[in-house]
């Protein structure tokens, strides 16, 4: 019985009544200083986390990936902007900072701020876009270059 409660508890996908657990959802799931990192190529894992449009640009930044053999747009977690981790919790901060916008604050050699866009979907709340102050750009901005 405990064995069948663990297996639905882990199969389940993340809570998303509110944005805010989403966001806490996907820090969960996603430490790839730990060996946890999400699959972005798989359409039924990150549409639990990305709104239908973002998911979409993530699969086809995948099969352009696969297609090419080469890097095409994502060549770092946009969840983290970087490519290097340390092991630390990335202990997510989360502000509401306007209408379905979140400033997060995650470690990882330090504080970085990122600021998520939500919609609301049939499924729950989902990420629509994550900005990236310090580069002055933003994941959908990257996924959609040509």
């Amino acid at each position: 019985m405990i064995a069948l409660f663990i297996a639905v508890l882990f199969a389940s996908p993340p809570a998303a009544d509110t944005p805010e657990a989403l966001i806490q959802s996907l820090y969960a799931r996603d430490r790839p200083g730990q060996d946890k990192s999400l699959n972005w190529c798989d359409k039924k894992t990150i549409s639990r986390f990305a709104d239908a449009r973002l998911t979409a640009l993530f699969i086809k930044d995948c099969q352009c990936a696969k297609r090419t053999g080469e890097i095409c747009q994502l060549d770092s977690d946009p969840f983290y902007n970087a490519q290097d981790f340390d092991t630390a919790d990335p202990n997510p901060r989360i502000n509401q900072i306007a209408a379905n916008t979140y400033a997060v604050t995650i470690t990882n050699f330090g504080d970085q701020k990122l600021i998520y866009k939500m919609t609301k979907t049939s499924a729950g709340w989902r990420i629509s876009d994550i900005e990236w102050p310090d580069d002055k750009s933003s994941l959908v901005k990257l996924l959609s270059t040509k």
